[in-house]
């Protein structure tokens, strides 16, 4: 049965600092080919190289031949991880509407929120790429999100991944089972780890947010991290 555990980061107020475990129920570009790596690639690297992991790259034949994620992580020389870079960027759908319409016509109008299929896809081609270089799941899989998008935020991840409103706030109307159940149902399971950082106008807006998406591995991930596992609360994702 999939278990995702959200590991919120983000804030002071200690009822929210526990991790979370909801269970029972952009491509990143691959530009250090051309020996650099885009900002938010180079964002995820210091990030990782901060948590302690060496960082490294898929050698160009790897590339050619697969759909590699971003980097390899390991800890003290031995390999423990791969991980993908995905980034949200600003919607602008209703700035690209007010630029063609002629003046003084009204644009806009009620429309899904993107940002549920964005994630939704960022999981899903995330997942063939950890496949294709990682197909017994010998090592973990992690996600990396990166934000830049004002209007989403962390806890859209947790409505994705549990078809739930809120889970985090006790909030279980099953408002995004539509996402939650559909082509991700099996492989939102398949990541281990999840990460979400608002990174917008150049500055970091929060700290990193995590989710575990894997009970598995969790023992794993966290003595990874530095995780208390006895802290991993349990919320039931929507049936």
């Amino acid at each position: 049965m999939n278990r995702d555990a959200s590991l919120n980061s983000q804030t002071n107020d200690d009822e929210m600092r526990p991790e979370y475990d909801f269970s029972k129920g952009v491509r990143g570009v691959h530009a250090y080919r051309f020996s650099k790596l885009s900002s938010d690639e180079a964002l995820v690297l210091g990030y990782w190289q901060g948590e302690g992991f060496e960082v490294g790259s898929f050698s160009t034949n790897e590339m050619r031949t697969m759909k590699t994620p971003d980097f390899r992580l390991s800890r003290n020389g031995v390999e423990a991880a791969y991980c993908e870079v995905k980034s949200f960027q600003r919607d602008n759908w209703l700035e690209e509407q007010l630029s063609k319409a002629p003046a003084g016509e009204l644009v806009g109008g009620l429309r899904p929120d993107p940002i549920f299929n964005r994630i939704n896809n960022a999981i899903h081609t995330a997942f063939k790429q950890f496949e294709s270089v990682n197909p017994d799941h010998r090592l973990l899989n992690f996600l990396f999100l990166v934000n830049h998008d004002t209007s989403a935020r962390p806890e859209d991840l947790d409505r994705v991944l549990t078809g739930f409103e809120n889970p985090r706030r006790g909030i279980l109307d099953p408002t995004c089972v539509q996402f939650s159940q559909d082509r991700i149902f099996h492989e939102k399971g398949k990541i281990d780890l999840y990460v979400w950082l608002d990174f917008q106008e150049g500055q970091l807006r929060s700290r990193a947010y995590r989710v575990l998406g894997n009970p598995e591995s969790r023992q794993w991930v966290c003595g990874l991290l530095g995780i208390e596992p006895a802290v991993v609360r349990i919320i039931p994702t929507a049936a």
